[in-house]
């Protein structure tokens, strides 16, 4: 189920980026190669998308949107070294990017460097105070370590920022649960139920 909603938001992420308008110093070549690998992207073709987004940074190595879009596609490939590599890059030329945080910081945590992902999660949670998903990352990771307190902390923000999301309350049913806390977590498992019925 999660590969399929990551699926679905690369998509929409591939299909937007096809837009982005580039500094007038980017390589023309790379912009071409970019939009094809787009073009292919959005065909499922995700073998030539990684060609041409491959192009489209050879010819210009700071193509910001050639990087995050190979990234993602690494990322959902389950080649998370090549998606940290990317993301890495992102940074590097632009260290105000929450986005490429939140995506390293979720391909560390599917190798289990939870620690590497928590430091990525705060990071992009200090760039962008309201980014419900880096909360809800960093919950995750929090609790895939069983630091069960700081991921109902997590998901408690998260909630205060998302409060019709019922993935947020489950998750932090989760954490209730594993902290013995029952009561809480039937709360929590009924707010789910209301806001999926």
């Amino acid at each position: 189920m999660r590969r399929l909603m990551m699926l679905s938001l690369v998509m929409g992420l591939l299909l937007s980026l096809s837009s982005f308008g580039q500094a007038p110093a980017v390589n023309k070549g790379a912009v071409e190669a970019f939009n094809k690998g787009v073009a292919e992207a959005n065909k499922l073709n995700f073998s030539e998308a990684l060609t041409q987004y491959s192009k489209a940074i050879q010819l210009d190595p700071k193509y910001v949107h050639a990087y995050h879009n190979r990234g993602i596609i690494y990322y959902n490939q389950r080649k998370q070294s090549e998606a940290v590599a990317d993301f890495s890059k992102l940074i590097e030329i632009n260290p105000k990017d929450h986005e490429a945080l939140n995506h390293r910081g979720l391909a560390y945590a599917d190798q289990k460097k939870y620690a590497e992902s928590i430091a990525d999660f705060t990071k992009a949670i200090a760039l962008n105070p309201t980014y419900t998903a880096a909360y809800n990352h960093r919950g995750n990771s929090a609790f895939a370590m069983k630091n069960y307190t700081d991921a109902i902390l997590d998901y408690t923000k998260a909630i205060e920022l998302s409060p019709g999301d019922a993935k947020l309350f489950n998750n932090r049913a989760n954490a209730f649960k594993a902290l013995g806390k029952d009561k809480e977590a039937e709360d929590d498992l009924m707010k789910v139920k209301r806001l999926t019925n």
